[in-house]
């Protein structure tokens, strides 16, 4: 009888140890390139998963071209992407991906303008499409186009960069009346970008009449952060840094109404609207505790958790990525001025220690979602 007793006793209790302790799961989506797809630019999303911390394993969550008849159809490698309600992910292009149900829900390109409950809004400013707002509704998986003239998610007016000339002008289209010439000297551009084009430089708009642009020189040797008025025209200086060429186009993150980074390849430059200054920064902003620095030696860059040191490795910021108690990034092995791919690096929060995961032709890291 006693014996009886303590087995039932024991089976009682040990979901209640496993309750209590906890499993967190969490996987990391990784986007790889497909070798045999190279002309469409095929590319897999794996999501690879971690149980307290833990590689558990991977499988493919679906597949889709980057380019269709020639042209960029779904691409993971243009600028930021973000997972949102742990299911979507929103490419920098604009497109929107379902990772549980594994389709393409939006293929077309535009810039995101914010995303707030179950809709996502985008602009777009196309030569042959126009100009327009449109909004992607996550619940009832429908996109369509703003026909009310008067929608304004976001201040600022029609202004945009003229590139058929340089230095670049930038242009203001008040409704109904003709262009006005802002400025005849808005830079050159940012130059030597992996696909050979010149991107518009980054603007950001403060408030419906003043905004801030990045006005490139000549040699791409130096930038400079200038706010301007549309109605008096009058441009300030906010500050200006050295640069190099970067293969990535340069973009600028909001942090607060007034505090502004400035994306330039593995460097990030802070923007303080208030004090009206401009400054490399030496770490990243903390994400989940973690930052990194951008000053590289022989041996990598160093990351920190909560302000300490926990290693010391090569890799490309725009390949690290933060969740829950835990980061990871693509490392590199630099041989010269060459690099090449070591497989992930996974923060272990049970051990405290990082974990090294297999992973070949890995294009970009999507982001953490919590299981």
């Amino acid at each position: 009888m006693k014996k009886i007793f303590a087995l039932l006793l024991f089976l009682f209790l040990v979901p209640l140890v496993g309750k209590s302790q906890g499993n967190v799961k969490q996987s990391l989506y990784v986007v790889h390139v497909d070798a045999s797809g190279k002309s469409a630019f095929k590319q897999r999303i794996f999501a690879y998963h971690f149980l307290n911390g833990s590689f558990v394993g991977r499988d493919e969550v679906m597949s889709f071209d980057g380019k269709k008849e020639g042209k960029d159809y779904v691409r993971t490698d243009r600028g930021s992407n973000q997972i949102y309600y742990n299911r979507y992910l929103i490419t920098g292009m604009g497109n929107v991906l379902d990772l549980k149900d594994k389709k393409v829900l939006f293929d077309g390109k535009a810039s995101l303008v914010r995303v707030s409950n179950d809709s996502a809004i985008f602009y777009t400013n196309d030569i042959f499409k126009g100009k327009f707002y449109s909004v992607y509704d996550f619940k009832a998986q429908q996109y369509k186009e703003v026909k009310d003239l008067l929608f304004k998610p976001r201040p600022g007016r029609d202004v945009e960069y003229d590139k058929t000339t340089a230095p670049f002008k930038i242009s203001y289209y008040p409704v109904g009346k003709p262009k006005i010439v802002l400025t005849t000297d808005a830079g050159y551009g940012q130059q030597g970008t992996k696909d050979n084009s010149v991107p518009d430089p980054p603007m950001y708009w403060i408030d419906n009449d003043n905004f801030i642009y990045i006005h490139f020189n000549q040699a791409n040797t130096e930038l400079l952060v200038n706010r301007m008025n549309v109605d008096t025209k009058e441009v300030t200086l906010i500050g200006k840094i050295a640069m190099s060429k970067e293969r990535i186009p340069a973009s600028l993150t909001k942090i607060t109404k007034d505090q502004l980074i400035l994306w330039m390849g593995n460097k990030q430059i802070f923007i303080d609207l208030t004090a009206s200054t401009v400054s490399l920064m030496d770490s990243s902003k903390p994400d989940h505790g973690f930052t990194y620095e951008f000053k590289t030696d022989p041996k990598g860059r160093v990351v920190k958790l909560n302000g300490k040191d926990i290693g010391k490795f090569h890799f490309e910021t725009r390949n690290f990525t933060a969740g829950d108690n835990t980061a990871a990034f693509l490392k590199e092995l630099m041989i010269g001025a060459d690099s090449y791919q070591q497989g992930l690096m996974v923060w272990n929060f049970t051990k405290q220690g990082w974990d090294h995961v297999d992973a070949d032709e890995v294009l970009t890291l999507a982001g953490w979602v919590k299981e």
